[in-house]
């Protein structure tokens, strides 16, 4: 995790998995300055469903991409969170893959889309079949001042803009690799990849290879003979034996 400082601006602040402390107090990792800032304010760890914010007990509220919260609250790689006058976004560790050329759009297995999560349209779901235009000159969201597409190519799904302004995971990027649950943010629209073929064919690329079973051998069904001869041998030697003992006395 990075914690990037966009108002006012310093240098980046690399995080690891946490816990990053926030407050005025000199003892905590990220010191702001102004009004709206307690000594202990907040705290954010990596939890397995993401990354947790903790509003700590009797602390001033603290906004997450412009939604108060209070308490806790569930945050995405590329969210903003504000304290009083002081911004700042949370980055992934690592900058997403770019690429340089994005192949032609092929169609995929199942549904993949992009899930709108502010806005007017929070909660809409646009698919990509397989590409999907967004900003200048296209149907959503066409009050950007810039193009981009989001498309289902051979090498996986990407992203291309014609700005660098757009934020993948935090980062800010023109053409990229997507994974299921990044985070686009364009301006003030954001939207999370959802993509649940990509998800299904990573899980099982991720598995060990399947082992072959070491077939048993058959079961013998055929006549044990061998048994009964040695009976057979036994009964003769000892008749022998019988007539040998009789006619001798």
């Amino acid at each position: 995790m990075r914690v990037v400082c966009v108002h006012p601006a310093r240098d980046t602040v690399p995080c690891g998995a946490g816990p990053v402390r926030i407050g005025s107090a000199p003892d905590n990792d990220i010191v702001p300055v102004g009004a709206g800032v307690d000594p202990h304010h907040v705290a954010v760890t990596a939890a397995a469903a993401g990354l947790l914010l903790t509003v700590l007990p009797g602390c001033q509220r603290v906004y997450v991409n412009a939604r108060a919260v209070r308490e806790k609250a569930l945050l995405r790689y590329g969210d903003t969170v504000t304290l009083g006058a002081n911004k700042f976004l949370l980055a992934a560790d690592a900058a997403p893959v770019e690429i340089q050329d994005v192949g032609d759009a092929v169609a995929y297995p199942g549904q993949a889309g992009l899930r709108v999560m502010s806005g007017a349209a929070s909660g809409q779901l646009l698919p990509i079949a397989p590409e999907l235009r967004l900003g200048a000159g296209s149907r959503h969201f066409g009050d950007l001042s810039y193009a981009c597409r989001v498309a289902q190519t051979e090498d996986g799904l990407v992203f291309e803009s014609e700005s660098a302004a757009p934020r993948v995971n935090g980062w800010r990027c023109q053409r990229a690799r997507l994974s299921p649950d990044d985070q686009i943010v364009l301006g003030e629209h954001r939207f999370v990849v959802e993509a649940p073929g990509l998800q299904c064919a990573a899980h099982a690329i991720a598995q060990p290879a399947p082992v072959a079973p070491v077939p048993e051998p058959e079961p013998d069904d055929s006549p044990h003979t061998e048994i009964w001869w040695l009976i057979g041998a036994a009964v003769v030697l000892a008749g022998l034996i019988a007539l040998f003992l009789y006619f001798r006395w």
